[in-house]
C-alpha cells in the first residue's frame, strides 16, 4: 500500500486515484449504453387482447325503430317528407339487413285506417346490410305524394283529405311508435 518509487507517494495516490475514478466512469457509462441500447429495464409484456369476433346480426331486442315527419304538417299538394330510422341501442355493433323490402313507412288515420304503405306499390329487393355500432343509427327517406295506395297496388287516383294522421315505420317484425302530422289546405 505505500508507494515505492522516486517520486514523492502523493504522486502515487493522484495516479491511483485518476485510475480508480476513470474505471468507475467506464462501468457507468457501460451501464447506461446497455440502458440506452435497451430501452431500459425489460418490461413483461402484457398478453395481446384477441381480435374481436366478426359482428354478427343484431338481435331484434338490440334495436329501436323510429317513425320521422320530417315537419309536423305539410301542405296538401307538396311532398310529405317521410323517413324510418333503425337505432342500435345494444351495447356491441352488429349487421342488420335494412332490405327494401323488409322496411316500410305507412299512414294511417287516427282511427286505425290504412291510408298509405311505402310497400304497398313499390316492392324492390335492395342489398342493405349495415354495420351498427352502439348507439349509431341509419335512416331512409322516403316522399310521399299524397296519394291514397293500398296492399297489391290496386289503381286509385285518390288524395289523402287535409287533416291528422299517424306515421308507422316498421323493419321486419319491429314497429315503431306511431307520430302524428297533420295534412293542411293550400293556402
Amino acid at each position: 500500500m505505500d508507494p515505492m518509487g522516486p517520486l514523492p507517494s502523493a504522486v502515487y495516490w493522484r495516479r491511483r486515484a485518476v485510475a480508480l475514478s476513470a474505471a468507475a466512469l467506464a462501468v457507468v457509462l457501460s451501464g447506461w449504453a446497455v440502458v440506452a441500447v435497451t430501452g431500459g429495464e425489460p418490461r413483461p409484456r402484457a398478453a395481446s387482447a384477441p381480435p374481436p369476433p366478426p359482428p354478427t346480426a343484431c338481435p331484434d331486442r338490440a334495436l329501436r325503430i323510429v317513425a320521422e315527419p320530417l315537419k309536423p304538417e305539410f301542405r296538401l299538394g307538396d311532398g310529405v317528407g317521410l323517413r324510418i330510422v333503425v337505432i342500435n341501442d345494444g351495447d356491441r355493433a352488429c349487421l342488420r339487413d335494412t332490405n327494401r323490402e323488409l322496411r316500410e313507412l305507412r299512414v294511417t288515420t287516427p282511427d286505425g285506417e290504412h291510408v298509405w304503405g311505402s310497400n304497398d306499390c313499390y316492392r324492390e329487393s335492395t342489398n342493405e346490410v349495415p354495420l351498427l355500432r352502439p348507439g349509431q343509427s341509419v335512416h331512409n327517406d322516403v316522399l310521399w305524394t299524397g296519394e291514397r295506395s293500398a296492399p297489391e297496388c290496386p289503381p286509385t287516383a285518390e288524395v289523402a283529405p287535409a287533416g291528422e294522421y299517424l306515421l308507422v315505420a316498421r323493419l321486419g317484425g319491429l314497429t315503431s311508435r306511431p307520430v302524428p302530422f297533420r295534412l293542411i289546405g293550400q293556402s
